[in-house]
């Protein structure tokens, strides 16, 4: 079951552009990561609290489609859902839209592994608890999809 946050918001700056005046591929994945960072903060997970406490969320693989360039000062929103894909893996699902018209320009598949400070898988990730209190939620709102 997903669970989704409010869509983050953001603008585009000057210097993430590169020469044909568009924002560089490379950002869209700070733009990411940023979003689920923000995410996990508004559902109770502090990320780089859990890395103080030798919990770590692990990017083991990210694919990103880029459908529509962003520019300069262009605003657009981020949505974010997490979902398990096995005990030990989850995948992030995200979008990034243009404010305003609601243009899809990016997706994003980010897949995480929590690992313990020695870089041991964890079958206890916070994510699970994440998943379980959105499924609790929409059960209790008496959701049946």
């Amino acid at each position: 079951m997903p669970s989704t946050a409010h869509p983050l918001i953001m603008e585009a700056r000057d210097h993430e552009c590169d020469i044909q005046g568009v924002v560089n591929n490379a950002h869209y994945q700070h733009y990411f990561e940023h979003a689920r960072h923000r995410f996990l903060l508004e559902n109770g997970i502090d990320f780089a609290a859990l890395a103080r406490q030798g919990i770590n969320l692990m990017v083991s693989k990210i694919e990103i489609e880029y459908l529509h360039s962003i520019k300069a000062h262009d605003r657009f929103y981020i949505t974010v859902e997490v979902s398990a894909l096995s005990k030990l893996r989850y995948q992030f699902v995200q979008h990034i839209f243009k404010a305003g018209s609601d243009t899809l320009l990016a997706t994003a598949k980010t897949t995480v592994v929590t690992v313990d400070a020695m870089q041991k898988p964890l079958r206890r990730s916070p994510l699970a608890q994440l998943i379980a209190k959105h499924i609790a939620n929409r059960f209790s709102q008496g959701e049946t999809t």
